[in-house]
This record gives C-alpha cells, structure tokens and sequence, in this order.
C-alpha cells in the first residue's frame, strides 16, 4: 500500500478525501431525516416496508463506497467503476426528476442539511464524476494484505450500521405540548400532555399526511380505545375537503393554526408521528409501521 509521495498523490488523496467525504454527507444527512426519503420511495409506487428497508440499504451503501475509498479497497477494479454507475444511475435519476416534476423540488440529495434543486444535483453528479475519472488515472493503491477481511468486515458493518441504530432524531425526549392549551376556549379536547397517546401532525395539503389520515381512520375504527390524536395544520377551508377525501372524521382530532408553533412541535416534515408517554416523545414512527395491535401493545406496556 505505500506510495512514493509527489504532487500527484498529494492531488489524488485530497480528491479521494472529497469524494468519500461527500458520500459520507450525503449519508448522514439522509438518515438524521430519513423518513422523507422513505417517501421518496413511495412516491415511485414502492410499498411502505420495502420503501423503509431500501432507504436504510441506499444509506448503507453511500457509508460503503466512503469506506472502500478511505481503506483503499479495489479502487481501480472495483470501487472507482462502481462509483460511476451509481453517479450515472442517480443522475438519471435527477433527470426523470426534473421531467416530471420540473426544478423547482427538492432533490433530497443531502436530506434536510442542504436542500438542492435537481439541476444543481445533476451539476454535483457530474463534478463528482469527474473527479472519480481522474481518480481511476491518477490514484490507484495494489491490493494489500488482509484486504479481503477488511472489505468483508466493512460491508457487513456499512450496510448494517442503518438498520442497528436509531435516528437521533426518532430518540426519546420531551415534547412541549402546551401551546395547544394556551387559548382555553379553544385547545384539543384530550389531555395530550398526561398519559399514552399516539399523537400525529399533520397538514391538510400534504399527500402522504392524507395517507396517514386514512391509516388511523382504519386502526381507530378497528379499536377506537386506541388513543390516536390528530393535530392537524392549514387552512381552515380545506378541512372539508381533508375530511371527504380521508374518511377520518371520527378520528379525534385538532386544527391547529399557529405556524411557527407547529413546526416546534412537528419538525420540519410532516406527517410527524409520535408516541407520546406525560410529555416524553418516546419515539418517531411512521405511519407504514403502525397497526391496530402494535398500539394495543404500547398502550399496556
């Protein structure tokens, strides 16, 4: 694995450092958020687990490529070929994208941290494809000893590292509540702040909120002891339609008009799904992982 060190192995190392380190990125900042990229899958027609199981494999495998670069596994051979397939199959991607459903969205590249047009994604692509060519001319390493265990090692753990742990995000901590109850004539008629509840933010445009409004509709009709609350956010004109087009109406539920304070309470993407024990947000679900006993469960521990 040693390198004589010149110019050209300075230059190839800074350029691997870039490179797996926007894998790394891209990554992270995918799975602090990562149920908006499970939607992603969704949106394509994937069902709920399937979009849960190829969200976490997709992360795993941005974690995999940065691995290989930085133990400099196969490079020339193996990692460096397949980086280009990945940027050339994400890039057209990002061009279906962009035919369908204009410039003006998010890619979800790089999750909540950095939002990116697919035009400027595509422009990212091909940069980091031109660096992986140079890369492929100039910065090749020989294959070195125990090469082969590390690269067993490092895919079992890259592509495991997803499933085994929890977005910070979705970890227990509190969650203030009491903006709900400050107009006393107006405030969710359950006690949300005391007890178990399962308590879902919503906005009455968002299509996959709609989904999740359909869900609960289901689950609270099967066992309407469950305590499934809604709160939900938009204009007031809409939740008619919201209703019609859910069949939630039995659902107990609040229309919440305080912005700023339903994104404290929400987060930045909505539906935001939580299970609620006296004020503590014990953990963020989604709406594909919930069923009628799974909440009897919850509700007797």
């Amino acid at each position: 694995m040693a390198r004589s060190i010149n110019a050209r192995s300075i230059t190839g190392f800074i350029l691997l450092l870039l490179l797996s380190g926007t894998f790394v990125f891209s990554a992270v900042t995918k799975f602090i958020t990562i149920e908006p990229f499970e939607w992603t899958f969704m949106d394509m027609g994937l069902s709920g687990p399937f979009s849960f199981f190829l969200a976490r494999f997709f992360v795993g495998f941005e974690f995999l490529l940065a691995f290989f670069m930085l133990a400099h596994l196969y490079l020339k051979r193996f990692t460096y070929p397949l980086t280009i397939l990945f940027l050339l199959a994400m890039t057209l991607y990002l061009v279906i994208l962009l035919a369908t459903k204009g410039n003006n969205v998010d890619c979800g590249c790089f999750g909540d941290a950095l939002p990116m047009s697919p035009v400027v994604s595509i422009a990212k692509n091909l940069v980091l494809l031109a660096v992986t060519l140079i890369l492929s001319r100039i910065y090749a390493v020989k294959p070195y000893r125990f090469s082969g265990l590390v690269a067993a090692a490092g895919t079992a753990a890259m592509m495991a590292l997803p499933f085994l742990f929890v977005p910070y995000e979705q970890k227990s901590s509190p969650l203030n509540l009491n903006p709900l109850y400050r107009d006393t004539a107006y405030q969710p008629s359950v006690e949300l702040r005391k007890g178990k509840h399962l308590v879902a933010f919503l906005s009455l445009g968002c299509p996959h909120c709609r989904n999740a409004a359909r869900i609960f509709k289901d689950i609270y009709a099967a066992d309407s002891t469950i305590p499934i609350y809604m709160v939900l956010y938009g204009y007031a004109s809409d939740t008619a339609e919201f209703f019609t087009d859910t069949k939630a109406g039995t659902v107990p539920h609040f229309v919440y008009h305080n912005s700023p304070e339903f994104i404290k309470m929400a987060g930045k993407f909505v539906p935001s799904i939580f299970w609620i024990n006296n004020s503590i947000k014990e953990r963020r679900v989604t709406y594909v992982q919930l069923n009628a006993d799974l909440l009897r469960n919850w509700k007797k521990d």
